[in-house]
């Protein structure tokens, strides 16, 4: 009997370590974003109604947007507000604007409209994500990184202004600026899972062969106290 009850304290100490184990496991976050475009200069309408940028969620996990802070490094600042949680889903392009008006601002659909407290400098700025403690994302941005009615969107990783080119003419919106608001550009980020590392998962087979022996042993020597 005491082999049978050793058997089940090793099988209860498993169960408990693989919890926290998986419980410990980090979670895809606000950091695993892509800003993958960014208009700065519309040319259809003023930069106050058609500033735009674009996130895209690259992870198997929706990411929640609510309650952080959007800023640049000077004196622009907005928190995210709504009355429930603002997820990106996995796969999906996420627009912030300026002027969620599609009749004014060029002719695109906005997710979250950041109003008057943001806005994106033609000559070089800034765009941060911050949660109460930490930055979460970032990109900045040059004088040459925009032209005149075209956006800029990420052709390579990771995200940093080298990686960014104007995106090609012939991909328009609404009133005729050049970009893809809401959609894939030329650059199309591959989704993937936030893995576990290799090391990780072997030690959890091991530990989960280990459990079943003794699950089996357990069963045996029950059995033979049995007859």
């Amino acid at each position: 009997m005491e082999l049978f009850s050793t058997s089940c304290r090793v099988r209860v100490g498993t169960f408990v370590f693989l919890s926290f184990l998986m419980s410990s496991v980090q979670a895809a976050s606000v950091s695993d974003l892509l800003i993958t475009e960014v208009m700065v200069n519309p040319n259809a309408v003023s930069d106050t109604n058609g500033e735009w940028f674009e996130l895209f969620n690259p992870t198997s996990e929706a990411i929640d947007l609510n309650g952080l802070t959007l800023k640049d490094l000077g004196s622009n600042t907005h928190t995210i507000t709504t009355t429930s949680t603002l997820f990106i889903n996995p796969d999906q392009y996420f627009i912030f604007a300026r002027n969620g008006d599609s009749s004014t601002n060029g002719g695109f659909v906005a997710d979250y409209v950041y109003g008057s407290g943001f806005q994106l400098t033609n000559s070089g700025d800034e765009i941060i994500f911050t949660d109460s403690s930490n930055e979460l994302l970032r990109l900045e941005y040059g004088t040459n990184f925009d032209a005149i009615g075209r956006s800029s969107e990420l052709t390579s990783l990771p995200v940093i202004e080298l990686n960014y080119d104007l995106t090609l003419a012939s991909l328009t919106y609404g009133l005729g600026d050049i970009g893809t608001p809401g959609s894939a550009g030329s650059f199309i980020p591959n989704v993937s899972a936030v893995p576990l590392p290799a090391t990780i998962w072997f030690f959890i087979s091991g530990v989960i062969l280990l459990f079943r022996q003794q699950l089996k042993s357990g069963k045996k020597v029950l059995s033979q106290q049995q007859i």
